[in-house]
């Protein structure tokens, strides 16, 4: 059996949960367990865990900067701990502040903990300063920021992949003869990422961009731009759109590309994962296609994170619950030398909670995806996510 299989046997749900964080002291940070105490040459060492060879896991989150993400991530990494954790791993978690300065202050002090893995933190900024800080301490880091340019050198980034999903959604429409495309994104670093990679995919693949709009993040400014790029498409036809947007900005945006004469049967609309648990309430949307993780395996999370907690999950939550996971899988036998650059970057990979994933050595990650089309109040895999990845055996 590969270590897909592996992880994916870690993610069984047990008979019993938590109970959800409660307030501490602080109204941000997880209360610690009482009567913590550090122990020179070992690191943070509950009582109840003395003599024990413990595997600290240290968990760095946007406690004080975006409180709701950093919530939901701890609740998953609490959840995947007590799902797959030994009685030996500890979790310690620290607030990974607003900025590189604080992100790194923080990492040094995990690293003073005793920490042999950092999950986190979010943003990019966050992972450049944790990686600086574990730099030359054999520590690796598991951060959620999709910005390739932090990754590699010990620093792995469990993230969704912009580039990865727009490689996949253009490839899928190639195959099926789409050859011209049009794109409507925000203007911001998301929207101009999702450009770029566009461009180079369709060069790739001998697709042609006919035309890019990108406006300001704002209803009225999307829905302008999508009226502009409907006039422009009965100049110059297309046979597909791509629409980097979520929330009430896509659904202004396709219903005024219907509502300027765009026929759906014609061109077919497309978007990234940020479509994912909305596209389908969005009439207008329906027969469009984007691109996925594995929906099956996510819906098996969100069901055990809202039995557990009694709320939805958020979209970054399940990235705390695998990188715990994967954490266990990897100290299971071993402890905190199971946690090789060799065994995080095994290449048959991973099978968590948004399906299959391996971390390629200059810490990127890369995805097992599906392609979804929205139908009326509900969704359907056309491509399903593949269950291992090229050139991997049964």
């Amino acid at each position: 059996m590969g270590a897909a299989l592996s992880l994916a046997a870690l993610m069984a749900a047990c008979a019993t949960a938590p109970s959800p964080v409660g307030p501490g002291p602080s109204p941000n940070i997880p209360t610690p367990p009482a009567g913590t105490e550090v122990q020179t040459g070992e690191g943070l060492t509950p009582p109840f865990m003395r003599g024990q060879d413990i595997v600290r896991v240290g968990l760095l989150l946007p406690f004080s900067l975006r409180p709701q993400d950093a919530s939901a991530l701890y609740n998953a990494a609490e959840l995947a701990l007590f799902d797959h954790g030994g009685p030996n791993t500890l979790i310690i978690p620290r607030d990974a502040g607003s900025d590189e300065a604080s992100a790194n202050a923080a990492a040094r002090a995990l690293v003073n903990d005793g920490a042999d893995i950092i999950i986190g933190p979010v943003l990019r900024e966050g992972v450049a300063g944790a990686a600086t800080a574990v730099r030359g301490q054999n520590i690796p880091v598991i951060g959620f920021s999709s910005d390739r340019t932090v990754g590699g050198n010990g620093v792995y980034l469990l993230s969704f992949q912009l580039e990865d999903e727009i490689s996949r959604i253009v490839s899928y429409a190639a195959e099926r003869n789409i050859r011209s495309i049009a794109l409507l994104a925000p203007s911001n670093e998301y929207g101009r990422r999702v450009e770029t990679a566009l461009r180079a995919e369709a060069r790739a693949r001998g697709v042609t961009i006919t035309t890019a709009q990108l406006y300001n993040r704002t209803d009225a400014d999307a829905a302008a731009a999508a009226t502009a790029l409907a006039a422009t498409i009965r100049a110059t036809p297309t046979q597909g759109i791509l629409i980097a947007e979520s929330g009430t900005p896509l659904r202004s945006i396709s219903t005024a590309l219907v509502r300027g004469g765009v026929d759906q049967r014609q061109v077919r609309f497309m978007g990234t994962s940020v479509w994912a648990g909305e596209a389908q309430r969005e009439p207008s949307l329906a027969g469009g296609w984007y691109v996925s993780p594995d929906p099956t395996a996510r819906t098996d999370f969100e069901s055990r994170y809202q039995t557990t907690y009694g709320q939805a999950p958020t979209r970054l939550s399940s990235l705390g619950y695998d990188a715990v996971a994967l954490a266990a899988l990897l100290s299971r036998d071993q402890g905190s030398r199971g946690f090789s650059r060799t065994a995080i970057e095994n290449g048959e990979g991973f099978a968590g909670s948004d399906g299959l994933f391996r971390f390629r050595a200059n810490g990127a990650i890369e995805r097992g995806l599906a392609i979804i089309e929205v139908g009326q109040n509900q969704t359907n895999v056309l491509e399903a996510a593949p269950r291992r990845f090229p050139g991997q055996g049964s």
